[in-house]
């Protein structure tokens, strides 16, 4: 064989497998579509954020005074029963406050700050708690986050209900032109959104409750969180 007859062969089954190779990589036929899904729970529990916050002229003073009222915060925290471990202190300061007097900033006393969190599993327990602690002084109630204890089991359901969705989508589609979907070539989790609500409430020791002597208001209106998720979703598309 002729050095020009191997050096021709060689060009035609090096085309080859180039043309084989542009083919192979060139995608199926294929449709994408996104797919939402959303589930409305009623929250089963509430996480309170307080903050015990004093003022002295006298930096230990303050201290003391201050120890004093986070002590009284938990003590009466631990005895309405909450969950175990469920009550958190953060976020401890302290230091000197600044006024203006004119057009000068000066020194107007220390301050010592706790943040409490904690969380109520029993939504009954909301007035009582509420009274109590609107009685307690140098607390002030930053919020009140509705939730639910089984979220992820939720987001599960509805990361699933929204595949379906999609599929639902596709075959829609598909049919509408003719086709059908096939396997799934690729699936992605575009979003999610689990509405963490606040409750409107905003207390601080200077409010006096709405709620009689017994604290027997029932003022809670905890509502639903939606929880939201979206996917995208590509199916091989078959066309007979």
């Amino acid at each position: 064989m002729t050095n020009k007859l191997q050096w021709c062969i060689f060009t035609a089954l090096l085309s080859t497998q180039l043309v084989i190779s542009v083919i192979a990589q060139e995608p199926p036929d294929h449709i994408t579509v996104s797919g939402t899904a959303t589930t409305e729970v009623t929250p089963d529990v509430m996480n309170w954020n307080l903050q015990v916050k004093s003022q002295e002229q006298n930096l230990e003073k303050a201290a003391e005074t201050h120890a004093d009222a986070v002590s009284t915060v938990l003590d009466f925290l631990n005895a309405q029963n909450l969950p175990q471990n469920s009550i958190q202190t953060s976020g401890m300061r302290f230091g000197q406050i600044w006024t203006y007097q004119g057009r000068e900033q000066v020194k107007d006393g220390f301050f010592a700050s706790t943040d409490i969190s904690f969380k109520v599993k029993d939504l009954t327990k909301y007035t009582k708690l509420w009274i109590g602690l609107s009685r307690l002084t140098n607390v002030t109630l930053n919020g009140v986050y509705y939730d639910h204890s089984q979220r992820i089991e939720y987001r599960n359901t509805t990361r699933k209900n929204a595949l379906l969705a999609a599929k639902s989508k596709a075959e829609g589609l598909a049919k509408a032109l003719g086709s059908k979907i096939g396997r799934p070539l690729s699936i992605e989790e575009v979003s999610e959104n689990y509405g963490l609500r606040t409750s409107n409430l905003n207390m601080s020791n200077s409010i006096t409750s709405a709620a009689g002597p017994s604290g027997d208001s029932t003022n809670l209106a905890p509502g639903q969180i939606p929880i939201t998720m979206r996917v995208r979703v590509s199916f091989l598309l078959i066309t007979e």
